[in-house]
């Protein structure tokens, strides 16, 4: 009995911690929001979220490929506000319904928390999901994108949901997981185009699982398990038509206008079969085709989507590097987060069991390989380390093998590994509130960061309103040209980035010079006399 009354306390104290964590994440989010301006493709989303509520799905421009009804969750504290009051009206261009729909993307942070949360509880008992939380919770680039109005902590939310219930699923066999993770994967495909991957991930992780316990061959065929995957794909598909209004659904293939050459060909190549009809929604297939319209348009031209990847001062504008996101992960991650992170990876392969990989690990290391692989040789868009959001919380799951492994080892451990967490968050806090273009000490000098990395993993538009305010305020700091000149210059390090790409000012001659500031981690300020460009000629 005192054993009982003590196991419940325990659970209860788990709790109110668990609350607190998701508590100080809020309102910390909620601060740090409140400093930044609207980034540039927040405004798309909230005006295809608006138009989807009105019952337009539609894609009526080029920016409208990756939009999803998903980020709608932003219109409903203007939603409540016009029942209280039909009367209700702004005239500031929509900027209060911006500020108060960023409130509301907190949502899924916290649903991809408690997916943490429960699978930490899984996998490493009640007290596993301490540490590996608390360090995602409290992550500068987790934190940054917690509040934004885009899809990209949504979609990491809904692929931790889905393989949470579908590994739930392959244990227990439950017909309530099974509805769950295709529920999931439904949202998560309406969410992002990325995530249609997911019909070779599961498989993937079914067939593995099942090869591995039986010690070789394929499983069975059998009327259940057959049963079973028609009912997840009919599940899946009735998800995304709901999404969309059922719109166009079973519209004939020869119906569609395509934008891409991949999608005319197909549709050319069963242009005979007139009966064909497509059981998805046309908005969906439209945006589909738009992302591999845009794709085989390349980077940099009128009509194209996006400026090139950008890597240590390259721009590609026909391909990326396949070590973009390890590149990014390298500089963007708390250092002593990597460090864990690293000692995660030594740990497991050097205390690996197979039978424990199967029964608890694989659905965490496998899809983090998939993803890295997807998005690192097959996405052209590599455009910012958002797009890792999708697998960034199996790896903060993965953390706990690394805490739960140290717990009982000698107390240097336990201290080092400590001191690697507070070391994390002093960095993160050096940053706060601007945490977007966050960089650990691995780039020491942060006026050059813009050399190594740049992008949206750095300047999302975030620091633009405040620093035109800036500018008002100190009138004698110029914005770049593109002949040298003397004189205050304050410089975006985008614009440094890219400024030899076609039809943008040339303004690279800023790189001669050392600059005296940095605002806001994005700006460079120069101070440039004549004497700086004497002692210029005079090197030459």
């Amino acid at each position: 009995m005192l054993r009982n009354l003590f196991n419940d306390r325990m659970m209860k104290g788990q709790r109110w911690l668990l609350l607190a964590f998701l508590i100080l994440h809020t309102c910390t989010s909620f601060y740090y929001i409140s400093k930044q301006n609207i980034t540039h493709d927040e405004p798309q989303y909230i005006e295809y979220a608006k138009r989807w509520l009105h019952g337009h799905p539609e894609r009526l421009y080029p920016l409208d490929d990756s939009k999803s009804p998903v980020v709608a969750i932003c219109w409903i504290p203007r939603i409540i506000r016009q029942l209280i009051n039909p009367d209700y009206k702004l005239f500031d261009y929509g900027r209060k319904d911006q500020a108060e729909g960023r409130f509301m993307m907190i949502l899924f942070s916290l649903l991809t928390a408690l997916y943490v949360y429960w699978w930490c509880k899984d996998l490493y008992g009640q007290r596993g999901w301490q540490l590996p939380l608390l360090l995602l919770l409290f992550d500068p680039f987790f934190l940054s994108y917690s509040t934004l109005i885009t899809t990209d902590i949504a979609c990491g939310a809904f692929l931790i949901a889905t393989l949470y219930h579908f590994r739930k699923f392959q244990i227990t066999d439950s017909i309530k997981q099974l509805i769950a993770s295709a529920a999931f994967t439904g949202l998560g495909i309406v969410t992002k185009q990325s995530l249609i991957f997911l019909f070779l991930l599961l498989p993937i992780l079914a067939l593995a699982g099942n090869i591995i316990k039986k010690t070789g061959g394929l499983p069975s065929f059998t009327l259940i398990r057959a049963k079973n995957t028609v009912f997840f794909l009919l599940t899946v598909l009735f998800v995304i038509n709901l999404a969309f209004y059922f719109k166009g659904t079973f519209s004939a293939l020869n119906e569609y206008s395509f934008n891409s050459t991949s999608f005319q060909s197909i549709q050319k190549l069963f242009s005979r079969l007139t009966w064909l009809r497509v059981p998805f929604p046309s908005s969906f297939i439209q945006s589909i085709d738009l992302l591999k319209a845009h794709a085989e348009l390349g980077a940099g031209k009128s009509r194209s989507t996006y400026d090139g990847v950008y890597l240590f001062g390259e721009v590609r504008m026909d391909k990326g590097f396949w070590y973009y996101y390890l590149t990014l992960f390298f500089y963007k991650m708390p250092l002593g987060t990597l460090l864990l992170i690293l000692a995660s990876v030594i740990i497991f392969f050097k205390k690996f069991e197979m039978t424990a990989f199967v029964n608890k690990y694989m659905f965490v290391v496998i899809p983090i390989v998939f993803y890295g692989i997807v998005l690192s040789f097959y996405n052209v868009f590599q455009i910012g380390i958002r797009h890792l959001l999708i697998i960034f919380p199996f790896i903060f799951i993965g953390l706990g093998y690394t805490f739960n492994y140290l717990s009982n080892r000698k107390k240097v451990f336990v201290v080092a590994t400590y001191a690697a967490i507070i070391f994390s968050m002093i960095s993160m806090i050096s940053y706060f509130p601007d945490l977007l273009p966050y960089t650990n000490e691995l780039i020491g000098n942060k006026k050059t960061v813009y050399k190594k990395v740049m992008d949206s993993s750095i300047d999302y538009g975030q620091s633009d309103s405040i620093a035109n305010t800036f500018r008002l305020q100190n009138p004698y700091y110029k914005k770049p040209c593109g002949k040298p000149d003397t004189g205050h210059y304050m410089v975006s390090m985008r614009e440094l980035a890219f400024s030899k790409l076609n039809n943008q000012k040339d303004i690279s001659w800023f790189n001669k010079f050392q600059p005296i500031g940095l605002f806001q981690h994005v700006f460079l300020l120069y101070f440039i006399k004549e004497e700086d460009f004497e002692k210029l000629n005079a090197k030459k």
